[in-house]
């Protein structure tokens, strides 16, 4: 019997429940580590560097918006025709989330739409960093050629004094402050990754 009221109570409560209105659906977010700034240049500084990069109109977001395969499938998109970009760019939110980490959300479409524009998003400026990347690379490689051919001027031993003597100098130069500055830019870019896509 003690039972009885509290059993009757839910059974009236529960089809109340059903009219109640339903929560609503969080907006997509991806959460990006932009890893440490470069030399000479504050985490707060580089954060805002990189947020202004990303939606800047002739930023990441404009090469996102135009060669996106799964962006020309968006309805938005389509029916906006040529004022996409103007849109994307009044729509995204980039913020800091941390010392080095970044959160990208959307506030304009429908939450396939933003997950699909904010993805976009993130897999261009991870193909800019990949670019800068090779870059460093490439100059990493030409300068291991420079200190490759001088220290054959050197051996061959037919340079005169002064040229062997600024031949070892740009090699110690190189060595000691280009190559490992080359190496740890390259490092740091590396540690550029989305932690969370948006799904």
């Amino acid at each position: 019997m003690r039972y009885c009221v509290p059993a009757l109570l839910l059974l009236a409560v529960l089809p109340l429940m059903n009219n109640l209105p339903a929560a609503p659906v969080p907006s997509a977010s991806a959460l990006l580590d932009i890893g440490p700034p470069p030399k000479g240049m504050t985490a707060a500084d580089h954060c805002k560097d990189v947020i202004e990069r990303m939606i800047h109109p002739r930023g990441y977001i404009f090469f996102a918006g135009g060669g996106d395969p799964e962006m020309s499938k968006l309805a938005s998109l389509a029916r906006l025709k040529d004022e996409f970009r103007p849109w994307m760019v009044k729509n995204i939110r980039v913020t800091k989330d941390g010392e080095h980490r970044l959160r990208v959300t959307f506030r304009a479409g429908t939450r396939a739409e933003q997950v699909v524009i904010i993805n976009a998003l993130l897999r261009e400026y991870l193909k800019g960093v990949e670019r800068q990347i090779k870059a460093v690379e490439f100059a990493l490689r030409e300068e291991e050629k420079t200190i490759a051919r001088n220290e054959m001027l050197i051996a061959r031993g037919t340079e005169d004094r002064k040229s062997v003597e600024e031949y070892r100098k740009q090699n110690n130069n190189l060595r000691t402050n280009q190559l490992p500055a080359r190496r740890a830019q390259i490092a740091r870019l590396k540690q550029n990754t989305v932690i969370k896509w948006a799904n």
